[in-house]
This record gives C-alpha cells, structure tokens and sequence, in this order.
C-alpha cells in the first residue's frame, strides 16, 4: 500500500489545508478523510516542525493549519507565531488539544473554519 501525504485539487481557489503531523500511517489517514470528505480541498502534509514551516513558505496561499496531537505547547506556540507573523488571519485546528481526536471531530473542525471556501 502506498501511503500519501498530500492531496492537491487542481483548483486555484481551493482552500488549502497543512497538516502538522509525525506519523505516515495517521497522514494517510487524515489527507484521505478530507479528499474523501471535503473533496474540494488541498490538504499538505509535513512530518515535523521544520518542515511543515518550510512548507509553508513555497505556498501561495494558506486557509488552515492542522497541528497534531504529538505536538509538545512549544511547537504550537512557534507554529502560530510564525502564521501570525506570515498568514495573518490563518487559523489551526488541533485535534487531542482543541478538541477530541477523532475523524468526525477533526472534519466538524474543519468544516466551522473553513466552510465558506468549500463548495458543495
């Protein structure tokens, strides 16, 4: 099985969604719950801090920021300093931290943070 870590739709003006996360398996996952899910949507995947950050800063543009639960106060602290500072107005969901970690949680999350960008 081939695990996937992003998933791009091939429209500009689709919202793009990057994912802070540690574990392959759970990045298949989570990419695979929005495509399936929210189908209109880029979700970006990024195994750690550095280069999630990295990632960030070849993008365009930036609607969401899924932090995992792995990721220690510090991290997020950094995390939403640098969106701050480079995506203001961006926001993060943060599944186990926020709210509950599970796929239903995560996609309710989503969707009340990024709903005006999905089309249905």
């Amino acid at each position: 099985m081939t695990l996937i870590r992003e998933y791009i739709f091939l429209e500009e003006t689709a919202p793009v969604i990057v994912l802070f996360g540690g574990n392959p398996e759970r990045m298949n996952e989570v990419v695979l719950l929005i495509k399936n899910n929210l189908k209109t949507v880029t979700a970006i995947g990024s195994f750690s801090e550095e280069e999630g950050l990295q990632r960030l800063t070849t993008l365009k543009k930036v609607d969401l920021i899924l932090i995992g639960g792995r990721y220690s106060e510090e991290q997020r602290i950094r995390i939403r300093n640098y969106l701050k500072e480079h995506f203001p107005g961006v926001v993060t969901t943060e599944p186990g931290y926020q709210y509950p970690y599970a796929n239903a949680e995560i996609l309710k999350d989503i969707r009340s943070k990024i709903n005006y960008f999905i089309k249905h």
